[in-house]
């Protein structure tokens, strides 16, 4: 048991980092509850199965039970869970992909080869779980022992909390050793893509060269801005000549669509504000009274802000409170007054005050109380030992068969919260001890023997009850922005409408390109799947209800289609307005180069339109951050690296200039060249390269159909 309770005792996890083969596994074979849509069955398809939303949703409740224990929480929020949906549906793609891929080249990983990487602790995963040494590294037989703790353990023998802990740990582990498996997996295939490749002795020379020489390059350029988009005529050819060339980045692996929208934020008006401020008014009346229980008094008033039975210091109050703790005295209540910073109308009484510490180092030992009369005299004799000059409180805890470990209470780590009853008693007893002092309270049908071993910074401490109102519309408010929105779209019923006429009427119309269904709202405003669920249903040129959304309901919401793109390579008609300012700078670039060509630096330096800038220790690798357009360009370094110095380039085009670049200097980074690293070094930074070509090819050849918006 003593290795079980260090392992729970080891307090919250970071969140798991799963990455790429993470493995999902299914423990339930049905539908646990009974979900939402459930008349549609396939939330998508990889390379040709049709994927389940049960299966889905059973691979996501079980990771999101795993991130629950693996961080010792029990609420996931809505932004972290929409991030587990997208990681469980990655993991199953990627996983689908890597095993199909495996079983048809004959790789596989046995159970012998899993037990050896857990035997050697060998996977990262392993140092991240709770079954480890006290210098935090992953040990195996802290496993073992806790596992066949869990196969002899008697369920009706621990109390059904424990039980569920011990059976959180268990999945827990189970998911573990799913996804060792999978990343041995991963491993295998990508070590047989990397062997293949080969580092030959010109290549290794090559990117030595690339990554140790440097120059100081002087630039000659031409902003494409600089020339007037009517002298540079762009014919049909010229632009199908650049969408074949940008063919490839024009493929769209699943359909989207450009939408337009109108998210209209519903503000509080100021017969609100008036309303509400009369209302803290007399609340203020109300506290300047007695009040017998300020917890229930602030839940009636509607604070954000709850009573805690514990003293704060100035620094974990509220800003706007702690700033006027000055100009208030014990007994008196300060406002009503506005705080702009939180837009909130607020309130506070001054209790009392007291002293306590920033933090406090203490020990503590349990004495159950099955027989209270007995437990208190046991409790007693442990004070009158550990009260003894020279007394060793761990020596004491030891007879009873416990550590009593010394451990740091900070006043941050509590004093934000509202505490109350016997945890408010056990805080606000440390408060009141001095260093040495040995006492004791009961708490939870226990007596806790405490002795303080040592106070860091007294500091002054406050009771208040604050009162914190955000101002917030009213129905009426709400009702009359609906009204005014839902008046506009009866007149504005296309796309185009909203285009011409929405800023007119005072609505911003905002424009989202490529909009993909795997987003978990529309223009990040939450709780608007039920609008992208629309946005994915609707035809081009409709416009959509409105939609009451945001946290709050805060936000009214209206959507428009402007234009769907299939999945498959869009059409130079659909690619037209992307790939419009490339077309032109290449005719630009034409321009210029006429005028650069043949030029030396001085009759450059004589024309009014070009532009100089120096770049210093340039690499071939590196951009070439240029100050004088505030941009980067990629082919500097590789267009002077040959070039001896003195020695100036063609014109050549870059994305957002035409320039002439001339080496003023060259010189190289001290490093000596060894044929062996060089290779390995270059290999392992193709291999990546090339790994990542393959992986996104094997999601090309499989096809994937994501529809989990209609679901989930």
């Amino acid at each position: 048991m003593a290795t079980l309770q260090s392992i729970r005792s080891k307090g919250p996890l970071l969140l798991i980092v799963i990455g790429l083969a993470m493995l999902a596994f299914i423990l339930g074979d049905a539908w646990k509850i009974i979900r939402p849509n459930q008349g549609i069955q396939y939330v998508g398809t990889i390379a040709g199965e049709d994927i389940t939303a049960m299966d889905f949703q059973d691979e996501l409740e079980i990771y999101t039970d795993v991130v629950k224990f693996a961080n010792q929480i029990s609420d996931i929020t809505e932004e972290d869970q929409n991030n587990l949906k997208d990681e469980v549906w990655a993991t199953m793609v990627r996983t689908r992909i890597i095993e199909a891929e495996a079983k048809a080249i004959g790789l596989t990983v046995t159970d012998a080869e899993v037990r050896d990487v857990i035997e050697r602790g060998a996977d990262p995963i392993l140092a991240r779980t709770p079954f480890s040494t006290t210098d935090g590294g992953f040990d195996a037989d802290v496993l073992k022992s806790f596992l066949a703790f869990y196969k002899e353990m008697d369920p009706s023998m621990v109390q059904a909390e424990e039980y569920q802990y011990y059976q959180s740990m268990y999945n827990y582990w189970l998911f573990i050793e799913k996804n060792i498996k999978s990343n041995l997996l991963y491993d295998k295939y990508t070590s047989l893509v990397k062997a293949s490749l080969l580092c030959n002795p010109v290549a290794s020379k090559s990117a030595f060269d690339n990554r140790i020489m440097r120059a100081d390059v002087l630039m000659a350029l031409v902003p494409y801005s600089s020339v007037p988009d009517a002298d540079a005529k762009v014919t049909t050819s010229d632009l199908k000549k650049v969408y074949n060339e940008a063919k490839p980045a024009l493929y769209n692996y699943s359909e989207n669509r450009d939408i337009v929208y109108i998210d209209y934020e519903i503000l509080p008006s100021q017969a609100d504000r008036d309303a509400l401020l009369a209302e803290v008014s007399d609340i203020v009346d109300q506290m300047e009274g007695d009040v017998e229980d300020y917890a229930s008094f602030l839940r009636r008033a509607g604070s954000v802000e709850s009573f805690s039975e514990v003293a704060r210091s100035a620094k974990n109050l509220p800003d706007d409170v702690a700033a006027r703790l000055d100009s208030v005295k014990v007994g008196e209540v300060f406002g009503p007054y506005y705080n702009a910073f939180d837009d909130t109308y607020n309130a506070f009484k001054y209790i009392s005050s007291t002293t306590g510490y920033d933090s406090i180092q203490f020990a503590l030992i349990q004495v159950d109380m099955e027989d209270e009369a007995a437990a208190i005299k046991r409790a007693d004799s442990i004070i009158t030992a550990a009260k003894k000059r020279g007394a060793d409180f761990q020596a004491i805890a030891q007879n009873y068969g416990q550590s009593a470990p010394e451990q740091w209470l900070a006043a941050d780590s509590y004093e934000p919260a509202a505490i109350d009853g016997e945890n408010a008693l056990y805080v606000n007893t440390l408060n009141s001890m001095k260093k040495g002092d040995v006492t004791r309270i009961n708490v939870q049908g226990v007596i806790l023997v405490i002795k303080v071993s040592d106070v860091k910074t007294p500091l002054k401490k406050y009771n208040l009850a604050v009162v914190k109102r955000p101002v917030e519309f009213s129905e009426e408010t709400s009702n009359a922005a609906y009204n005014k929105l839902s008046a506009f779209l009866s007149q504005n019923t296309t796309v185009e409408d909203l285009k011409n006429n929405a800023e007119d009427s005072d609505f911003r119309l905002l424009y989202y390109p490529g909009f993909e269904n795997y987003n978990h709202n529309i223009g990040g405003v939450a709780k608007s799947r039920e609008a992208l669920r629309w946005a994915f249903e609707a035809q081009e040129g409709e416009v959509s209800r409105i939609y009451e959304v945001g946290n709050a309901n805060d936000h009214l919401l209206a959507v428009g289609v402007e234009k769907i793109h299939p999945r498959g390579t869009r059409s130079i008609q659909d690619a037209t307005a992307s790939l419009s300012l490339k077309t032109l700078n290449n005719k630009k670039f034409e321009i210029l180069k006429g005028q650069l060509a043949g030029k030396s630096i001085d009759e450059l330096k004589a024309m009014d339109v070009v532009r100089f800038d120096t770049i210093r220790s340039l690499n071939f690798n590196n951009d070439a951050y240029i100050s004088a357009i505030v941009s980067n360009e990629a082919i500097v370094g590789p267009s002077v690296f040959n070039l001896e110095k003195n020695e100036l380039t063609v014109p050549m085009q870059g994305e957002y200039c035409a320039f002439v670049a001339e080496k003023i200097s060259d010189d190289r980074y001290t490093a000596e060249f060894d044929e062996k690293t060089e290779s390995l070094r270059t290999r392992s930074m193709v291999s990546s390269r090339i790994m990542g070509s393959v992986l996104e090819e094997l999601y090309y050849q499989a096809k994937v159909v994501d529809n989990r918006y209609k679901i989930f």
